[in-house]
């Protein structure tokens, strides 16, 4: 028996079709299986006959250029191409209709390695098509998928006619389908631009077909998915009673609609499942467009995130001569295993609920704007925590003999994926929050290490705070993106240094040196973490959603206590007081017992006063009268009262601080980005345009591509100099580029980058001579440029004084 894993030779139909052919058991869909439903382009067309609604396009662009190509006389044209390629036909191809032969043909040429028509003549082609589809869908997209492609890879989403030649040309570079004799065939298909990615497990063993419910992978970006949540009707319909006991019947509608929608999909699915004769697991692909889905792909191999499922069903399978003799399988590879070695004999299973709701992150080597980041090694990486399910490669392990995990290189041999954090809950709420705190504590270390935890960990609590059964689109994590991007250029406009200036001398001007005195102790309590917190924009992204109900819209009023923000911060953080931890990444110790000896004022206050749940306003407004409640019966103890009042002051003073983040969040618009009670997430239209998006992701990546005169490597990978191998190179020695101009590719697992002059100049050097392609460090310089103008830099006592005029107005507004 052979497993092939998640990878595409699980579903490469001639590598099974070899391991059948050497009387061997391939664990999965057979080779007739995979070859029939596993090319987007048949899949579309068995859907089709089932009635299945697919998205409008073109499915056979490669059949169309070949028709193109064979003029006013196919039939005539075809067989001068058969004798001359002496390509092997079915008997019966003259009897098909003219794109069946079209297509007949160009799978022989394919087993013959030969092309019938050039690169050039299938941009043309698709130039025609896609120019037709512009015409008839103004104002739409327009998207091109490679048949064999996947993960991301292969695609391309255009929005001009003037884009086609390009974008055909990277689909088959990435989709390693240029060369001679390749399967050049890719979609057409009109972009769902506010669209949801669903998707439905099916199980079969060649009689029977099972579908065990859905799973949202909406939040994706580059095409690929980041988070992967069950979709079942249990958790819909109890999530559904939880909005109508809590009067939002508005909510308990549109999850009505969901669930229904959610019947159709599956009932799909099975159908197609059925008429498949599938015998293994595969997973039927749709995308939402609001009140409609459409079909988009059967992935015929076991999926990633197939571990989603797992949380939310088992399977019961029985004994048809005893049906009380059953046993249960909690892993869909084990019943792979189980269908491979028994077959027919299985009886059609039991869906048993598992729990309500399933999750999955996935954990990749990307920067903080999300891009692909070869070249990190791993070191260390905490054990995986309660309620975690962790597929890390073994990467986490220790070594039994040494008690240290071996040194891991992220050198992105395949995709950026490094690991998946699974997890269960009660509730979709529930599954959230479990796994928000499995990324709170998770630590990982090692060298020139980018990894997304601090995205997954910013944006599950942003849905934790925002709503968790909010349906995002798939293209909410781009926006997402673009406003962590503005918080980071409002970030970076703050001195701490002359902020806490301020602050002091504000203090000082209503309490005089005392003030400043008790000022001062705290100092790196609140200074240490909104350093952290404003230094990495997902942090404070996933920070202020926590804040939402604990100030007032639009006013910084606070209603909680300040103190407790505070000590609620520092968790967030995870820089709690731990025994194991260096002092660099917990409380230091003269911050935490000043922060304890508040919290403990507090605490006792509220106990004497008999009011443990007394809100923060109206505690605070009790501690800003000169009179003490009666129940304190303080008549004749004045001084008491006013030591109290005189401690619950010195304990706010400095916490105003705590406002700077949401002053800065107002700046950028963070709220206004937000969920409403359809359930949709609200986008402001600044972080819904193409390129303002593009610049705005940007300002989170760190790395530099350009140094002076230098063009660098911003991360490693495949440098190549020009498009394909035939190619010429995109500029020369002595060139003159201007600024945006593309220099070269860098491919970086497996996905394609352009490099572009980051100036005005003329080339002096190509640093990396390669016809073909050539593996670059970070770092390393590709191109010299001589700049027409030196660059301005920007006088650091210039910033010093931009980032003191910003920080003012942020401060002004927070004593105001």
């Amino acid at each position: 028996h052979i497993f092939a894993g998640y990878g595409f030779m699980a579903e490469d139909h001639e590598f099974v079709e070899m391991i059948e052919n050497a009387n061997l058991k391939f664990i999965g869909p057979n080779s007739k299986i995979i070859k029939k439903a596993g090319s987007k382009d048949e899949a579309k067309k068995i859907a089709r006959s089932l009635k299945v609604s697919v998205i409008p396009g073109e499915d056979h662009i490669a059949s169309k250029t070949l028709l193109g190509k064979a003029g006013e006389k196919p039939l005539e044209y075809f067989q001068k191409q058969i004798q001359k390629h002496h390509l092997n036909l079915p008997k019966n191809w003259e009897s098909m209709e003219l794109i069946d032969q079209a297509n007949s043909i160009l799978h022989a040429s394919y087993l013959n390695q030969v092309d019938l028509f050039s690169i050039s003549d299938l941009q043309q082609e698709s130039a025609k098509i896609i120019q037709n589809l512009f015409n008839n869908n103004p104002g739409k997209r327009i998207r091109l998928k490679h048949v064999l492609g996947g993960g991301g890879k292969g695609q391309r989403v255009i929005s001009s006619i003037e884009e086609v030649p390009e974008a055909v040309m990277s689909v088959l570079i990435e989709s390693k389908s240029d060369g001679v004799g390749d399967n050049k065939n890719f979609l057409i298909e009109l972009n769902i631009e506010n669209s949801r990615h669903i998707e439905i497990q099916l199980l079969g063993n060649g009689n029977w077909c099972l579908e065990m419910g859905g799973r949202d992978c909406s939040i994706q970006m580059h095409e690929q998915k980041l988070v992967e949540i069950s979709l079942t009707e249990a958790m819909l319909d109890s999530t559904v009673k939880g909005y109508e006991s809590s009067k939002k019947l508005t909510q308990a509608n549109v999850l009505k609609n969901d669930a229904r929608i959610l019947r159709e999909m599956l009932l799909q699915a099975k159908n197609f499942g059925e008429a498949l004769r599938l015998d293994s697991v595969s997973t039927f692909e749709c995308i939402v467009d609001q009140e409609n889905f459409y079909f988009m792909e059967v992935n015929t191999r076991i999926q990633v995130e197939h571990r989603v499922t797992e949380m939310a069903y088992k399977l019961r399978f029985s004994n048809p001569e005893n049906p009380v003799d059953t046993f249960d399988v909690d892993s869909l590879v084990a019943t792979m295993i189980l269908i491979n070695c028994y077959g027919e004999k299985l009886q059609l299973p039991k869906c048993i609920p598992f729990s309500l709701s399933g999750i999955e992150a996935r954990i990749n080597a990307t920067n903080s704007a999300l891009t692909p980041h070869a070249g990190g090694i791993v070191k260390e990486w905490s054990l995986p925590a309660k309620n975690e399910t962790r597929d890390d490669q073994g990467i986490g392990v220790p070594n039994p003999c040494i008690g240290k995990s071996l040194p891991y290189n992220l050198t992105g041999a395949y995709d950026s994926n490094v690991a998946l954090s699974v997890t269960k809950g009660v509730s979709q709420k529930d599954s959230f929050e479990k796994l928000a705190e499995i990324f709170r504590q998770m630590d990982v270390r090692g060298q020139d290490l980018n990894l997304n935890i601090d995205f997954l960990y910013g944006v599950l609590n942003w849905f934790i705070g925002n709503g968790v059964m909010l349906k995002p689109n798939t293209n909410f994590v781009s926006s997402y993106l673009a406003l962590a991007g503005k918080m980071k250029v409002l970030s970076d406009q703050i001195n701490f240094e002359f902020a806490w200036y301020l602050l002091l001398k504000e203090t000082k001007s209503k309490y005089g040196e005392i003030g400043v005195e008790i000022c001062e102790q705290k100092l790196t309590l609140l200074i240490r973490p909104l350093k952290i917190l404003f230094g990495n924009s997902h942090l404070l992204m996933g920070w202020l959603a926590t804040q939402k109900s604990k100030f007032k819209k639009n006013k910084l009023i606070e209603l909680e206590n300040p103190i407790k923000n505070l000590k609620d911060l520092y968790h967030f953080l995870n820089l709690d007081q731990t025994r194991n931890k260096f002092a660099s990444e917990k409380i230091w110790d003269h911050d935490q017992k000043l922060l304890e000896k508040a919290i403990n004022f507090y605490e006792d206050l509220e106990d004497e006063l008999g009011q443990p749940n007394i809100t923060w306003p109206d505690l605070n407004s009790l501690l800003n009268s000169k009179n003490p409640p009666s129940n304190l019966n303080l008549e004749e103890k004045s001084n008491l009262w006013r030591n109290i009042l005189a401690a619950h002051k010195g304990h706010q003073l400095a916490m105003e601080l705590l406002k700077l983040p949401i002053v800065l969040a107002e700046k950028a618009g963070y709220y206004k980005f937000s969920g409403n009670k359809f359930l949709e997430v609200k986008i402001p239209k600044e972080f819904l345009n193409f390129e303002s998006k593009k610049k705005l992701i940007s300002k989170l990546s760190s790395s530099q591509t350009a140094n002076n005169n230098k063009i660098l490597a911003w991360s490693g990978g495949i440098f190549y100099p020009s498009e394909s191998p035939n190619s010429d190179d995109y500029v020369t020695e002595g060139q003159h580029v201007e600024e945006g101009q593309v220099l070269g590719l860098l491919e970086v697992m497996k996905m394609f980058y352009k490099i572009h002059a980051e100036f005005t100049g003329t080339i002096k050097k190509k640093c990396v001579e390669t016809s073909l392609g050539l593996q670059v460090a970070k770092g390393q310089t590709l191109f010299l440029i001589e700049p027409d103008e030196q660059s301005n830099i920007h006088d650091e006592e210039q910033i010093i004084a931009n980032q003191k005029k910003q920080t003012s107005i942020f401060m002004q507004k927070i004593f105001s």
